[in-house]
């Protein structure tokens, strides 16, 4: 006289899956900047005021075209004094030479004055080298990435003045944080995407990790060649 059973219901079915790293290569995305392989620093080989800077950050300068130039008024004064020395020593040394050959003077007063000659025409060719000094050159074909003086600045010899990329080979440089510095090996591969043109994609490996993190921002100075 009971009633009927109910149906059992059948068994709900449910999607599982395994959580873990899997087989799928990890990819990381950094941003970096383009940069010449090497980039070099120009300065004056004197000190002096600068008076004139004759390009800007990003001019496309050619080996041994004029960058910027120094006061030449110094310059042009020591030079001037040298040659007057110059003078002096080789007139001196001239009539020492006639009184040796009437055999006045020893040998050895000639010789001295010969040697102050010598020594008075290399100080002469120093101070037209300085004079030439003034006036900065580019000493390869690049671009200008940084500009380190303003005209009216007083600089020291050896001053950065200019940052130049020169033309060649150009790199990536990114920051890897440390957790990932492990993971990156020199010569693993890497594609690089430029914003500024979109599509374009390039192959690229890494050839440098800079072994100490920067102070800062505790990363690693990265550097993938094109």
């Amino acid at each position: 006289c009971s009633p009927p059973a109910p149906p059992e219901k059948a068994p709900r079915l449910v999607r599982v899956m395994t959580v873990g790293a899997g087989d799928t290569p990890l990819v990381r995305d950094y941003s970096g900047e383009v940069r010449a392989k090497s980039e070099s620093t120009l300065g004056f080989r004197i000190p002096g005021k600068l008076v004139t800077r004759l390009v800007d950050v990003g001019a496309t300068v050619t080996q041994g075209q004029a960058l910027a130039r120094l006061d030449p008024s110094d310059a042009g004064l020591q030079a001037t004094q040298a040659d007057a020395q110059r003078s002096i020593a080789a007139a001196d040394a001239a009539r020492y030479r006639d009184l040796r050959s009437k055999n006045f003077v020893s040998q050895a007063a000639l010789d001295a004055r010969e040697s102050a000659l010598a020594a008075s025409e290399a100080q002469a060719g120093l101070a037209r080298n300085q004079t030439a000094y003034t006036t900065l050159f580019a000493d390869r074909t690049g671009v200008i990435t940084q500009v380190l003086a303003e005209p009216g600045q007083v600089v020291a010899a050896g001053q950065p003045v200019f940052r130049l990329a020169p033309d060649g080979e150009r790199e990536v440089v990114i920051s890897l944080p440390e957790t990932d510095i492990g993971s990156i090996k020199l010569g693993q591969a890497a594609l690089v995407t430029l914003w500024a043109k979109d599509g374009v994609k390039i192959k690229g490996t890494v050839r440098e990790i800079s072994p100490a993190a920067d102070p800062l921002t505790r990363t690693y100075a990265t550097r993938i060649r094109l």
